[in-house]
């Protein structure tokens, strides 16, 4: 945790000292929303995409023509899908959901007109908001929180992350609509289960679309 509060205290100095004056000229700010591809990586296996959603916010501040520093905030839906196993037993998922804050450093590629592609890369830290185990069990939706005791499967609460990606901002009035595709790869093992000698770590893939308003001018 510590090290990455470093990281998030570098972030926000660079923000607001690099480039002195000029940087003030050339912030962004705007929401986000995204499909999410999750899984489990680690000692997990058989297990399966699942699907979810993801929403946010962002800021950020061009350093010069060809860098850019951020800091996005977005709940993300995490987890997997699981072999059933069992007849009557389907579409067994485990459902970890997080509020992520991630920090993306980005190169951008010059080009003529609005449409300037970016590649992109930082660390993460997610703090879960719940995890649950879901399926359907003689067609019934069964909906049960990790720690429940019959369940006993306990995940740790912060995990950290690191993330890769290449997006797109195209220029449209006062601002921009951005695109990104990014994959993100934990590297904390989740489990917190003593008994349990496995290690769990997230994965997952995200597209996302947003719109970012321009302010300050260049």
């Amino acid at each position: 945790m510590k090290r990455f509060t470093r990281v998030l205290s570098v972030a926000v100095i660079a923000l607001a000292f690099a480039e002195g004056p000029a940087l003030a000229q050339n912030l962004r700010a705007g929401a986000k929303f995204g499909i999410d591809f999750a899984d489990l990586g680690g000692d997990v296996q058989d297990t399966k995409i699942k699907t979810g959603f993801s929403a946010g916010a962002f800021f950020g501040a061009d350093l010069g023509t060809m860098f850019r520093l951020g800091i996005d905030g977005q709940y993300v839906q995490k987890g997997a899908k699981a072999d059933e196993g069992n007849v009557g037993l389907e579409d067994l998922k485990i459902k970890l959901d997080y509020v992520e804050f991630m920090v993306p450093f980005s190169v951008l590629v010059p080009t003529q007109g609005s449409f300037t592609p970016r590649f992109f890369a930082g660390p993460a830290v997610a703090f879960e908001a719940s995890c649950k185990l879901a399926a359907r069990v003689e067609g019934i939706p069964v909906d049960i929180d990790c720690d429940d005791e019959d369940i006993g499967l306990k995940t740790k609460s912060v995990d950290f992350g690191l993330f890769v990606g290449l997006g797109a901002d195209v220029a449209l009035g006062t601002g921009a609509f951005t695109f990104d595709l990014l994959y993100n790869f934990g590297l904390s093992d989740i489990n917190d289960v003593a008994e349990l000698n496995e290690s769990f770590k997230n994965k997952n893939i995200q597209i996302t679309i947003g719109y970012a308003l321009l302010f300050g001018g260049s």
